[in-house]
């Protein structure tokens, strides 16, 4: 067996909860800012995939729930999957979401147990923050999104609405916002937010 199929088809790293970007993107409405988003991290140099459980590789397809494949960071291969999220209830108030997710077990197996990101202290890999770092940074040029967020299963717990008030007890999600709409958070929030 390689060791790309290996490593995607191991039960025991797909446990332990999400370290994800997760992005309000756009009304719900609105679908071509998911195809693009799908479309962009499927064709990066260093992903592979989408593959079903059997490591067989799929189409790329905006009415799937979810992609999972595998991507290589600074030569340490680990899988991943991409949801997309679509708020329908009711469609006109809802918005389309797009994360990226890596599991916990994933994340210690390939970088090291040192890394937990779903601790009081959390400690993400190096190469994990800048793949988000950049991709955030992308994505925001193919398409200018509501909110960004990284966090450990951070996904719907804010909007951009909830920025515009103060929010207690943020403890480690990281914010990004278009410079657009700075003056629509909160003060007590910048702290916490990146415009880009």
């Amino acid at each position: 067996m390689n060791k790309e199929k290996e490593i995607f088809q191991r039960d025991d790293l797909r446990t332990g909860g999400f370290y994800e970007l997760c992005i309000q993107v756009c009304p719900s409405i609105d679908n071509k800012p998911i195809e693009l988003y799908i479309n962009y991290i499927w064709t990066l140099d260093n992903v592979k995939g989408p593959f079903d459980k059997d490591f067989n590789k799929t189409e790329i397809d905006i009415n799937n729930f979810e992609h999972q494949g595998l991507i290589t960071l600074d030569n340490s291969l680990i899988p991943f999957k991409t949801f997309n999220i679509r708020e329908e209830e009711p469609i006109e108030a809802g918005f389309n979401w797009f994360d990226i997710s890596f599991y916990t077990a994933a994340i210690e197996y390939v970088f090291g147990e040192e890394y937990k990101t779903w601790t009081e202290k959390p400690k993400c890999p190096p190469q994990i923050e800048r793949f988000f770092d950049s991709l955030i940074k992308q994505l925001f040029k193919i398409y200018k999104f509501k909110l960004a967020i990284i966090d450990f299963e951070v996904s719907g717990q804010y909007y951009l609405d909830d920025l515009k008030k103060p929010i207690e007890n943020i403890f480690y999600p990281k914010f990004f916002v278009g410079t657009e709409n700075y003056d629509l958070i909160a003060e007590e929030n910048k702290k916490s937010v990146t415009f880009i």
